[in-house]
């Protein structure tokens, strides 16, 4: 255990009891090994409990509470660490997450810019120092184009020798140059890879115009210039896992694979365990948008293969629409720009439905991608039919987005147990939701998006999850930015805009805390390990140098982590940098 300028290895330092007084009635058997004292310990319990002491035994906690307690389960043999007044809080639980995506996706340069031309600088600088071939690229945003998408003869003009491959901040486009689809074989002859939802956009001849929307249309592009093999996404995998650590992360439910075939990605997370390389715990999902695939087995089959201490595959991810940026997102009132334009879901309703009540009677859980308030009310439909229809269960429904919630909608969260997942790096008037945004849905619906505080008010459970490396505006991993995001409803730099949604939106640090931690265990059916510092958890926890309470909440994501711990074991620690 190394714990920086911190460590005490005297038990000397313990507010309460002296070393004599330890020496005097030594335990023969320590029942336990690690000792944090003098702390700020935020444990998230049902009380909101406050401690300075926390003792852990191999991964779990043995002890919560004031420093005199300690006496009664430490020994000599316990090593006992001064907090020096440091904030502790449960470690971090991203509620949605796609991490093995990340390994495939956030390579490259980096595109995240507003600006056209420091795109094409950004292009240019790596066109010339980086001889990769292909040029990847990552983080597109939609907002800087007001002419419609970029252009493969865009990128034609600065490489047209080497392809280039550029995800979109989303996740769900990429832009290519003409070399890529030169390489990849799409002419105007080839048909789109899933007609209406993924496909190479056209100019009017018919001709692909380098713009590819949804995931089977890029990964068909991008497999022909990449081998995307299971070590080539294990390697962006393991950068990343230690990223997250150093945010602070200690568990996340990933919410698909791509890149791997489901198996192969989660042998990759259990290869990492099995080579001590996993800095955090995995809940997977099995992932469905294909009608015309039943998901119950392959999700049964996951379940019963994948199941070890640190990576379970214990969900049913439901995509069943899109965004509105492509008018995709399901909506229960008209588009205000194109009132004409009416979606149909990925995955028809009643299929929905019918997976739904079948995985709850199974004892599987849903976690849906559901970006419009329609798309949430038939959700909810579904899962009000399998509670009506099934026997009594714990059940941990999740429904994530959820950037538009109809007024109507949202007390039945709380009423029917469904967690609402969101991104709290999302939470604001950013140059997207100002544009694209207000454009789609008016202005009273964009100041309504991302209803958190409505929905906890109803009764509701709110959790946060980050959707990385995917986003709308800013891909954003890290807790400390979703937890100030909540609390601030502004983008990071940005405080010269209102808040999205006026004050009456902001969530109090305290609620954001727990919908990073506790809420989010919940929502992903690991509340009972994890989320919150009580005897008998993990010892997964997060310490920071300063405390949340006590700062400008505009300040919240520019706090350090310390040191992060999961299982009782250091996964970060900053002063070994």
């Amino acid at each position: 255990m190394r714990f920086g300028k911190l460590i005490a290895l005297s038990a000397s330092v313990m507010m309460g009891a002296s070393t004599t007084a330890l020496a005097q009635n030594p335990r023969a058997n320590p029942a336990t090994d690690l000792a944090l004292i003098n702390g700020q310990i935020h444990t998230m319990d049902e009380n909101g409990t406050v401690a300075e002491a926390i003792a852990i035994e191999g991964d779990e906690i043995t002890y919560v509470g004031d420093a005199a307690g300690l006496g009664d389960v430490i020994g000599l043999g316990t090593e006992v660490i001064d907090l020096e007044g440091k904030m502790v809080l449960p470690g971090f639980v991203d509620g949605h997450i796609h991490a093995a995506a990340g390994g495939l996706i956030m390579l490259g340069v980096d595109l995240q810019s507003d600006d056209t031309d420091e795109i094409f600088a950004r292009i240019r600088e790596e066109v010339e120092t980086n001889d990769d071939d292909p040029i990847l690229g990552f983080g597109v945003r939609f907002n800087p184009w007001t002419d419609g998408n970029p252009t493969a003869a865009m990128l034609d003009e600065i490489e047209s020798d080497r392809p280039m491959f550029f995800w979109a901040i989303d996740g769900h486009a990429a832009w290519v140059n003409s070399k890529a689809l030169e390489i990849a074989g799409i002419d105007k002859d080839t048909p789109d890879t899933v007609p209406g939802f993924a496909f190479f956009e056209r100019d009017d001849d018919g001709n692909p115009t380098g713009w590819i929307v949804e995931v089977p249309a890029q990964l068909q592009v991008l497999s022909a210039l990449l081998d995307i093999n299971p070590e080539f996404i294990a390697a962006g995998v393991e950068m990343w896992m230690g990223r997250f650590a150093a945010a602070g992360i200690t568990a996340l439910h990933d919410h698909g694979i791509q890149g791997l075939g489901q198996d192969e990605g989660f042998q990759m997370l259990q290869t990492f365990e099995r080579e001590g390389k996993l800095p955090l715990r995995v809940v997977g999902s099995w992932y469905w948008n294909d009608p015309t695939v039943d998901p119950i087995p392959g999700t049964m089959e996951l379940r019963e293969k994948y199941n070890s201490n640190l990576v379970q595959a214990k969900y049913l991810k439901i995509n069943i629409d899109g965004g509105d940026d492509k008018w995709t997102a399901l909506m229960v009132a008209p588009y205000s720009d194109e009132p004409d334009n009416v979606p149909d879901p990925i995955i028809p309703y009643d299929i929905v439905e019918d997976a739904v009540v079948r995985a709850d009677a199974a004892g599987i859980d849903i976690t849906c991608h559901c970006f419009g308030d329609l798309a949430v009310r038939k959700l909810l439909d579904a899962i009000e039919t399998a509670i009506e229809t099934n026997p009594p269960r714990d059940r941990h429904h999740k429904i994530t987005h959820g950037v538009y919630v109809h007024p109507d909608d949202f007390a039945r969260f709380g009423e029917l147990g469904v967690t609402y997942d969101s991104s709290g790096a999302w939470m604001s008037l950013d140059p997207l939701m100002q544009t694209i945004a207000r454009s789609r849905v008016g202005e009273d619906r964009m100041n309504n998006a991302f209803p958190a505080a409505k929905v906890i008010a109803a009764g509701g459970s709110f959790s946060l999850g980050s959707d990385w490396p995917v986003a709308g505006y800013a891909s954003e991993y890290r807790p400390l930015s979703a937890i100030e995001g909540a609390v601030t409803r502004q983008l990071d730099g940005r405080k010269d805009v209102p808040p999205l949604g006026g004050e009456a939106a902001k969530l109090t640090v305290e609620q954001a805390l727990r919908a990073q931690t506790i809420n989010a265990a919940h929502g992903m059916n690991m509340s009972d390990e994890v989320g919150s510092l009580e005897v008998g958890k993990k010892a997964d926890l997060v310490v920071l140098n300063e405390n949340l309470y006590d700062i400008d909440p505009n300040d919240i994501s520019e706090v350090d982590v310390l040191y992060t711990m999961m299982g009782g074991k250091l996964t970060y620690d900053s002063t070994a940098e």
